[in-house]
């Protein structure tokens, strides 16, 4: 079963049996397409316990009894190296699994020679290694409870049988040393392999020992040749894994295991003398004198086509072009030959890389990208694969929706403190709450970002108003209903903007005084001060005509004296009496204006 991520969960539910047979993983990283492709090799028959900071790893430790660890490089904010030595001070027998790049292996190296680090795995990984890995740390954590298990033997063991097991691991490592040399020295890719150059076996392969620790001693050397074969053969260091290979066989190493691999070795180099062969330049192979063409068998015709297909595949052309790609020669592949077992192998080569392709595409949100691979890899993986895929890269697309979102309803929100509400045009809360409310128009905090942002600009157009700030205002008003927003404050102040433009309208629209009817006039008191001082002038006047014929509101607008004549001509205005105007055959009041002479008879 899987174990939730959560970690609210108590210690006590970690604690598990020695004996029992489920291996308990503990797995340290930020990845989550690491963390997902690790679960998916171990399967549910394992407990896998996941943590995102490395001061959790040893709280499960000491509460649990987790037997295999994988860190993460990229998730530790120490370095990694320092971190490791801590872990297996404090947990001797704890099996260590580093991952990371090819930086972070090179500071792990001295670890990694002394057993400290049981194996690195390099990212990104296809599910294929990651499976690998697993059941080799499970592997190697099963052979440390057996040996814990025989330990009281072990501490009875005599001394002869201590240094026959010191001599094995010499030996073997001499063996190594031996066959390197020999690699190198010859140049050859098949010389670890030739029976000539077979170098015999020690004495200690012919003749197992009796002793269970010395037994156990020669499983552990056996082991870590096999796992440095297989880690050369993943990262396809072909020379070094055919040393490893041939050292283990040598040491007595028996069995599918080791014949698996001899298989897997003559595959890959095969697979290199194809893409070498493919390389040569087309001028040297004009040059060449052209031999008689054999006729070519439908096995001869399957094979050029798979040795195709691995080189497109190693090259990245998985899809494209669509008649010079992995997938077309595939599937010619298996057209011509159905049941074709290398065809098949081939298969599942490319699915594995399309499906890694799309793990990293959805990682760098390149959804465009990991649509196009899903569709290419359907009917090359396995539908349920092809489904899961489907289904990561519709959560990675709708947790980008959901970060988006979430930081348009921040942008707004930040806007609206900072009092950006409609400007800059691109970069206010206005902007943002639309685009939000297009994009997620059931979002459950819009009508907390309307209110605030309506009442904002219903505010700014009362301010204009007082202001008699009239187009500002009305441009407020406008904007809260661009945005949706009403409200009886809202409502309040375009009644009075109407009413303060249907006045500034009515005083500005003057009637010339000779369309008026003037019933009563009354003449102005001359000032005593400006008659003392034969003094004439004139004062420009503006004054209402009610419905009912009255003056008001008079207002002087000009003076040809200031500070004489205007208050003899207002006082005079305001007694004056003119004939309504009907409109409709209504009366209505204007508004006028007309010079008031002062002269010296």
């Amino acid at each position: 079963m899987l174990a939730s991520d959560e970690d609210g969960g108590t210690l006590e539910a970690l604690k598990f049996s020695l004996a029992s047979d489920i291996v308990e993983l503990l797995v340290l990283t930020t990845d989550n397409v690491f963390l997902q492709t690790l679960r998916a090799a171990v399967g549910d028959t394992r407990r896998l316990w996941h943590v995102l900071s490395a001061d959790k790893v040893s709280d499960l430790l000491v509460a649990g009894e987790v037997g295999i660890v994988v860190l993460d490089a990229q998730a530790l904010h120490e370095a990694a190296s320092v971190f490791v030595e801590q872990i297996k001070r404090q947990f001797p027998d704890l099996v260590v699994v580093a991952a990371g790049h090819r930086d972070d292996e090179s500071s792990l190296a001295g670890l990694i020679s002394a057993g400290l680090v049981y194996r690195f795995i390099h990212k990104p990984m296809s599910p294929g290694r990651a499976k690998l890995f697993a059941e080799a740390a499970i592997r190697k954590y099963g052979e440390q409870r057996r040996r814990a298990a025989e330990a009281p033997q072990r501490k009875s063991a005599s001394p002869s049988s201590r240094m026959w097991l010191a001599a094995c691991t010499i030996a073997a490592l001499a063996l190594i040393g031996a066959i390197a040399w020999n690699v190198q020295r010859s140049g050859s890719e098949d010389a670890a392999f030739s029976p000539a150059s077979e170098p015999a076996k020690p004495a200690a392969a012919e003749s197992p020992p009796a002793d269970a620790n010395a037994r156990a001693g020669l499983a552990e050397v056996h082991e870590r040749l096999l796992a440095r074969a297989e880690n050369a053969l993943l990262e396809e260091r072909l020379d070094e894994a055919a040393t490893a290979i041939e050292t283990a066989r040598i040491s007595g190493v028996e069995g599918s295991r080791i014949a698996f691999l001899t298989a897997q070795l003559a595959k890959s180099r095969e697979q290199v003398k194809t893409a070498k062969a493919q390389a040569q330049p087309r001028s040297q192979a004009r040059a060449e004198p052209k031999a008689e063409a054999e006729p070519k068998t439908e096995q001869d015709h399957v094979t050029s086509l798979l040795n195709l297909a691995s080189q497109r595949i190693a090259s990245g052309s998985l899809l494209e072009p669509d008649r010079d790609s992995a997938r077309f020669y595939v599937q010619e592949a298996l057209r011509a030959d159905p049941e074709n077992a290398a065809a098949l192998e081939a298969k599942r080569a490319l699915a594995l890389r399309l499906l890694e392709d799309v793990r990293g595409a959805i990682d760098r949100r390149e959804f465009a990208r990991a649509a196009a691979l899903i569709d290419g890899a359907s009917g090359i993986a396995a539908p349920a694969n092809v489904e899961s895929l489907q289904g990561m890269l519709a959560s990675a697309r709708k947790q980008v929706n959901v970060d988006s979102w979430g930081q348009l309803l921040r942008n707004a929100n930040e806007r609206l403190l900072q009092d950006r509400l409609i400007e800059p045009a691109n970069d206010s809360a206005k902007y943002f709450y639309l685009t939000l409310k297009q994009l997620d128009p059931g979002n459950a905090a819009l009508s907390s970002v309307l209110q605030d942002l309506g009442t904002r600009l219903a505010g700014k157009a009362r301010r204009a108003l007082i202001l008699g700030q009239y187009d500002a205002a009305k441009s407020w008003l406008e904007e809260a209903g661009a945005v949706g927003f009403t409200s009886a404050e809202v409502s309040s102040a375009q009644h009075d903007l109407e009413s303060a433009l249907a006045k500034q309208n009515f005083m500005t629209n003057l009637v010339p005084a000779n369309q008026l009817r003037l019933l009563k006039s009354v003449q102005p008191a001359y000032p005593s001060k400006a008659e003392g001082k034969k003094m004439e002038g004139w004062v420009d006047v503006e004054f209402t005509v009610s419905e009912a014929g009255k003056v008001q509101d008079v207002a002087v607008r000009a003076t040809s004296v200031p500070g004489v004549f205007e208050d003899a001509a207002v006082k005079a205005v305001s007694q004056w009496r003119y004939q309504p105007i009907l409109r409709d055959a209504r009366p209505v009041p204007v508004r006028t204006q007309i010079r008031i002479r002062f002269t010296l008879s």
